[in-house]
């Protein structure tokens, strides 16, 4: 049997601010007139070839605002899991953590169909995938070297026990739940063993659609009564267009509206919110409100281009935030701006 080998090409000792612990894909996105429905047709009007996958997207935005990441993945040893491991190296994400497996097998990748208004149909192509990464190929030494640990749930057997160690070394810990339970729970970890593992976890970051078959509610404070049974750190509700809301160990709430944008594809926009958070409140320990706000404004921008690959720069960032505000602030008057 062919034996999957870590990746040898980096350093051999490089600390990171942040490792993910995550899928990675190639996503192949198709701008089209209209997204595809049953027994329809539709043109596609334009393709890109672009590096993706959740927890990849996460890393690329925190990359670009000027923090220290690194991967723990697993990818084949075909031409397209070269070119991803080559983005790697353009964005200075440290990939010592990325297993490939020898074989007839190819990198994962994602077809994502974009319509002209944003909305996206996204499919993954199954066929020879690596597998996820195992207990006896994971990189443990990296947590070691790393100040936050990211997960989600890629893999999501092995998730409990890297939180678990995570936790036990000091490290922050933080579990981004952005698929639907069903998703999660098919990959091989049941419902209860995701909520147990909330103890080792210091932010806690679901979607509605996770939290809601979780909770049992649509109901956002019915939802943290529910989480506050597993789990005392942060947690951070993502609400799609109407924001996000948030609740510090003391339940304080936090609450942020969305930019109201034209979107021109809404991918990768929640990862790169959670890349963006994860740098301002983790590593660079900005309050929790400016935190928010920030990592808002980086969706924003993520959303008015094609691809999750169109995550800001923080120099890109500074130029959204000086033209439209922040969200949830109000504008100073001309004689408060003067004064």
């Amino acid at each position: 049997m062919n034996e999957a080998k870590p990746n040898a090409t980096m350093p051999a000792a490089a600390h990171t601010d942040i490792l993910a612990v995550c899928g990675i894909a190639l996503d192949v996105v198709a701008k089209v007139d209209h997204l595809p429905v049953l027994d329809g047709f539709c043109s596609v009007l334009s393709t890109q070839r672009q590096y993706g996958g959740g927890g990849m997207n996460v890393l690329m935005q925190a990359s670009r605002i000027g923090v220290r990441t690194g991967i723990v993945t697993k990818l084949a040893n075909d031409a397209d899991s070269d070119f991803l491991i080559a983005n790697m190296d353009k964005l200075g994400i440290d990939h010592r953590g990325v297993v490939r497996r020898p074989g007839d097998y190819k990198a994962p990748t994602c077809l994502i169909y974009v319509d002209p208004e944003g909305r996206k149909m996204m499919v993954g192509d199954m066929e020879r995938l690596p597998g996820p990464i195992v207990e006896s190929e994971f990189p443990f030494d990296l947590i070691a070297q790393t100040d936050v640990v990211y997960l989600d749930f890629n893999p999501a057997p092995l998730t409990p026990m890297i939180a678990e160690t995570a936790k036990r070394q000091g490290k922050t810990v933080v579990l981004n739940f952005q698929d639907g339970l069903d998703s999660v729970t098919g990959r091989g970890i049941t419902a209860q063993q995701t909520l147990d593992m909330l103890r080792y976890v210091d932010v806690f970051a679901p979607c509605q659609e996770a939290i809601r078959a979780l909770s049992g509610t649509d109901d956002v404070d019915g939802q943290l009564a529910f989480i506050r049974q597993y789990h005392r750190g942060l947690v951070v509700l993502t609400l799609g267009e109407r924001g996000v809301v948030a609740f510090d160990e003391q339940d304080r709430r936090t609450e942020i509206p969305a930019y109201g944008i034209d979107p021109v594809d809404t991918t990768g926009a929640g990862d790169s919110f959670i890349g963006a958070f994860m740098t301002e409140y983790l590593v660079r320990r900005h309050p929790l409100a400016q935190s928010l706000r920030y990592a808002t404004a980086c969706a924003a921008l993520t959303c008015t281009k094609l691809g999750a690959q169109s995550s800001p720069t923080a120099g890109q960032v500074d130029a959204f935030i000086a033209e439209r505000g922040l969200p949830g602030v109000a504008e100073p008057s001309r004689e408060e701006a003067r004064a």
